[in-house]
């Protein structure tokens, strides 16, 4: 029974490592790509200034060469620009939108050149801007595969983030399980490892001591004997809810193997909780058609008198324990702390 439990508890820690080993590297996973689409706007973003600005510098060498094209032509016709010969320029230079106007009347996104004969008549026409044209082609389909690009990273990466919670959940399911005995509910040895250390780590910070309670089912081979494992098994079950019913909530409640359980609780009140144990242990209960009581010999040890490390604490229990079933069945025996300048016995 206590080899199964250990392959069980090796099994549910390597699902843990493996679950943990999982999270570690979507997270990884999740901020390369987090990286990624960061790293792709800003290389969006500057092309887009990049384009802007080339954009600016083309149309700005277009309207002077196009310029410089029309006061090159106006300054080779003889006898001023008539409406045949701006129509002719206009068709030479390739101008767009090119009239004989006023100054005054030339638009802000026109270009204008006087006239050499000294005319008030001036020479109007909407300059051909190369790079706005090409940008408002070209731009739109740039700006749309960028979104296209960062919208496919976006699914990508909270893609990532749901299966990384779902590992987490995973996780935390794996170590609640690692954590717990199967038949009871109870925890088991891991937690109570690990529990027993941290209520102890802080005790000494708090300066409130703490008692380790362990249970010894008295002739629980002989229920197994004579009306079977599942009796036995449900006689365990029993004394778990009693335990768990009986504790307070931060009470630490865990069956350690076999027919053994553990308490640690805080030492104050501990007649009492004996008490209610002793009630609760009293009542007889139905297995199998027949009526028992179950009984138990307790061994404790409080953490004030065992200071150090947690073996000592739960060695000392361990040694009132058997103390108590040495005495008889029912017993309870508390530790006795050593003197101080002697060894404990």
């Amino acid at each position: 029974m206590l080899g199964a439990a250990t392959i069980d508890n090796d099994d549910f820690a390597g699902r843990i490592a493996e679950a943990t080993a999982d999270t570690r590297a979507l997270r990884q996973l999740t901020i390369l790509i987090l990286s990624g689409l960061a790293c792709t706007l800003f290389v969006v973003a500057f092309l887009v200034l990049a384009a802007m600005q080339a954009v600016q510098l083309i149309d700005e060498a277009s309207r002077s060469r196009e310029l410089a094209q029309v006061i090159r032509y106006i300054d080779n016709v003889p006898g001023g620009m008539n409406e045949i010969t701006l129509d002719a320029m206009t068709r030479t230079l390739g101008l767009t939108d090119a009239r004989l106007t006023q100054a005054g009347d030339v638009r802000p996104d026109q270009l204008s050149a006087s006239l050499v004969m000294g005319s008030d008549r001036v020479v109007a026409w909407t300059p051909q801007l190369i790079g706005t044209r090409t940008f408002g082609l070209v731009a739109p389909l740039r700006i749309a595969a960028g979104i296209v690009f960062s919208l496919i990273v976006a699914i990508i990466g909270w893609r990532v983030v749901v299966v990384s919670n779902r590992l987490d959940k995973r996780r935390a399911v794996a170590t609640r399980l690692a954590h717990t005995d199967t038949l009871t509910g109870l925890g088991n040895r891991r937690a109570f490892d690990q529990g027993l250390e941290t209520r102890l780590n802080t005790a000494a910070e708090t300066g409130r001591g703490v008692v380790l309670v362990l249970f010894d089912l008295d002739d629980f081979k002989a229920i197994n004997d004579a009306l079977g494992h599942s009796a036995g098994d449900a006689v365990l079950q029993i004394v778990a809810r009693h335990l768990r019913e009986t504790a307070a909530t931060n009470d630490l409640v865990v069956r350690l193997g076999g027919d053994e359980f553990a308490v640690v609780r805080e030492a104050s009140a501990l007649d009492d909780y004996l008490a209610a144990i002793d009630e609760r242990f009293n009542e007889p209960i139905m297995i199998g058609g027949r009526q028992l009581r179950i009984g138990a010999s307790i061994g404790m040890a409080r953490s004030e008198d065992f200071a150090g490390q947690p073996g000592r604490l739960v060695q000392a229990a361990d040694v009132a324990l058997y103390r108590a079933k040495r005495n008889g069945p029912g017993n309870a025996e508390l530790a006795i702390p050593p003197i101080p300048g002697r060894h404990a016995a």
